[in-house]
C-alpha cells in the first residue's frame, strides 16, 4: 500500500544522495572556467633573424597567489630569446586576468535568468506523502462506539498540479530576464573591449620604460665619454676644474635616472605579468611600419553618431531603462486577477481500527481565479517607486549622463588622435634638430669654442627629444584604441593591425 509506494521513494532519494557531490569531493577542474582563446591560432612574431619561436602554454589555477614571490620565480623560468607579440600577449589575458574571468561567470550566471524565469510559467507539480502511528482511547462511547483503546496506522498522498494560465506579472518578468540577459552579454563585451586596451596600455608600457631605461644607458655612457675628455683636457691645463666637476655631476645624476629607469621597467613588466600571469622578457618594438594617419572617416560629428548608437555602456543603460519601465508593468500587474488550472489526487488511508480499514481516494480538477481586492496600498506605493526608479537617476537620467559622457569623449578623442598625428611629425623634427645641434656642438667643444657644459646639455636635449618622439607614437597607438572603444567598435581585428606595426 502507501507505505510500500513511500519505502520505494526512499529507496529512490538515497540512490540519489549517493551521487550527490560533498564539498570534501568537489572536481576543482569542473569549478575553473575554460579559456575562450585558441592560441594555436596566433602567429608568433618572429625574431631578426626571421625565426617564429613557439612559446608553452602555461596556464594559472585558480587558487594560484600572485604574490612578488611568484613573479619572481617565473622571471626566471622564462628565456631570454622569446620574442612576444601583441596578439599573444592578449591570448594569455583572455585566459588569466581575473577581472575579465570574473565578467564571464557574471555572464555565465546571467544565461540562468531565462530559464528561472520561464519556470513560472510552466506546470508544477508537487507530491506530499506521509505516514503516522495513532493511539486512540475512546473512554466514552455514543450510541455506535466501541470504548477502549486501539492503535492504528494512518497514511496519507497528495499529488497536485498546477498550469498557471494567466499571470501578467510573470510573463513582464520573464520579458525583464531576456533584458537582464542582454544587459549582461553587454557587459561580457565591455569587458573584453577594456581588456583589449588594459593589454595595449600594459604591453606599450613595458615598450616606454624599455626605451626610458635604453636612453638612460645610451646617456650615460655618452657622459662618461665626455667625463673622459674632459679629464685630460683639465690634465693638459685647457680647462678649469669646474668643467670637471659638472660633467661628474651630469655623470651621477645619468647613474641615479639609470636606477630609475630599471625600477619603472620592472614595475611595467609586473603590472602586464598580473593580466597574463606570465613574465615576457621581450616584447616585439613599434617598428617604423607604424605610419600615422587621420581618423576614418575624418569627421567628428560621424564618429559621435556611431558611438551614440554602439557604445556600448550606453547599450548597457539602455537596458536597465528598459528594466526599469517594465518593473513598473510587473508592479501593476499585483492589481490584476490570476488564473490557475489545479488538479489534484488525494489519497488517505488508515490500517484496521475499532471501525475496520479504510482506504479513501479524491481528484479533482479546479480552475482557480484570484483578484486582489485590497493589500492595504502595497500595490500602489510599489508602483510609485518603480516610476521614480524609471524617471530619475536609476534609469533615464543616469543613460542622459552616460549619453553625454560618451559624446565627450569621443570627441575628445577623435581631436587626440589627430593632434597625436602633428605631435609626432613636430617631435620628429625636434629630434632632427637636436641631432644636427648636437654635432655642431661637439665640433664646437674641440675647437675650443663651446665648453663641456654644452655638450653635455644638447646631449641631454637629444636624448629627451627621442624619448618624446618615441612616447608621442605608443601615446598616437593607445589613442587610436581607445577612440575605438568609446565608439563601441574595438575588436581583435584592431588589435591585429597594431601586431602588424611591432617588429
Amino acid at each position: 500500500m502507501l507505505r510500500s509506494i513511500i519505502g520505494s521513494i526512499l529507496c529512490a532519494l538515497t540512490a540519489l544522495m549517493s551521487f550527490c557531490v560533498y564539498p570534501g569531493s568537489i572536481d576543482k577542474e569542473a569549478l575553473q572556467i575554460p579559456p575562450l582563446f585558441d592560441e594555436t591560432k596566433i602567429s608568433p612574431i618572429t625574431d631578426g633573424l626571421g625565426s617564429a619561436h613557439n612559446r608553452k602554454k602555461q596556464t594559472i589555477a585558480v587558487a594560484t597567489i600572485l604574490s612578488p614571490l611568484a613573479f619572481d620565480e617565473e622571471k626566471k623560468s622564462i628565456k631570454a630569446e622569446l620574442v612576444s607579440g601583441l596578439l599573444s600577449v592578449y591570448g594569455l589575458a583572455l585566459e588569466n586576468d581575473a577581472k575579465y574571468r570574473g565578467a564571464i561567470g557574471a555572464n555565465r550566471a546571467a544565461q540562468e535568468l531565462q530559464p528561472q524565469a520561464r519556470s513560472y510559467l510552466l506546470p508544477n507539480m508537487e507530491l506530499s506523502l506521509g505516514v503516522a502511528e495513532n493511539d486512540r482511547d475512546i473512554r466514552k462511547g455514543g450510541l455506535y462506539r466501541t470504548m477502549g483503546q486501539a492503535g492504528f496506522t494512518s497514511e496519507e498522498m497528495k499529488v497536485t498540479v498546477t498550469q498557471p494560465i494567466y499571470h501578467k506579472d510573470l510573463w513582464v518578468q520573464l520579458g525583464q530576464a531576456k533584458n537582464r540577459i542582454k544587459k549582461a552579454d553587454f557587459n561580457l563585451a565591455l569587458a573584453r573591449q577594456e581588456l583589449m586596451v588594459r593589454v595595449a596600455e600594459r604591453y606599450f608600457e613595458v615598450l616606454r620604460t624599455t626605451d626610458g631605461l635604453t636612453f638612460a644607458e645610451a646617456e650615460k655612457k655618452a657622459i662618461d665619454k665626455q667625463l673622459q675628455q674632459v679629464r685630460k683636457q683639465f690634465k693638459a691645463g685647457l680647462i678649469g676644474i669646474t668643467d670637471v666637476e659638472e660633467a661628474k655631476a651630469r655623470y651621477d645624476l645619468a647613474i641615479a635616472r639609470e636606477i630609475e629607469a630599471k625600477t619603472q621597467i620592472d614595475n611595467a613588466h609586473e603590472a602586464l605579468w598580473q593580466i597574463t600571469g606570465k613574465y615576457l622578457p621581450r616584447l616585439g618594438p613599434l617598428g617604423k611600419r607604424m605610419q600615422p594617419v587621420f581618423p576614418e572617416p575624418n569627421d567628428i560629428d560621424r564618429w559621435t553618431q556611431i558611438a551614440l548608437a554602439q557604445n556600448i555602456e550606453l547599450a548597457i543603460a539602455r537596458q536597465s531603462a528598459e528594466v526599469a519601465r517594465t518593473e513598473i508593468k510587473r508592479v501593476r500587474a499585483g492589481h490584476l486577477p490570476t488564473l490557475d488550472l489545479v488538479g489534484t489526487h488525494y489519497r488517505e488511508g488508515n490500517s484496521a481500527d475499532q471501525y475496520g480499514e479504510r482506504d479513501t481516494r479524491t481528484s479533482s480538477i479546479t480552475l482557480q481565479f484570484r483578484l486582489p481586492i485590497y493589500q492595504g496600498g502595497l500595490v500602489l506605493s510599489q508602483s510609485r517607486e518603480a516610476i521614480h526608479r524609471h524617471s530619475h537617476s536609476q534609469a533615464l537620467e543616469e543613460m542622459v549622463e552616460i549619453s553625454r559622457s560618451v559624446q565627450q569623449k569621443t570627441r575628445d578623442g577623435f581631436w587626440k588622435v589627430r593632434s597625436g598625428i602633428s605631435h609626432i611629425n613636430a617631435l620628429k623634427q625636434v629630434l632632427q634638430s637636436t641631432e644636427i645641434a648636437l654635432k655642431a656642438v661637439k665640433k664646437g667643444f674641440y675647437v675650443g669654442t663651446r665648453n663641456s657644459v654644452d655638450v653635455l646639455n644638447s646631449q641631454r636635449k637629444m636624448f629627451r627629444a627621442k624619448k618624446d618622439h618615441a612616447d608621442a607614437r605608443y601615446d598616437y597607438v593607445l589613442d587610436v584604441l581607445r577612440l575605438k572603444q568609446v565608439a563601441g567598435v574595438l575588436s581583435k581585428e584592431d588589435l591585429v593591425m597594431v601586431n602588424g606595426w611591432l617588429e
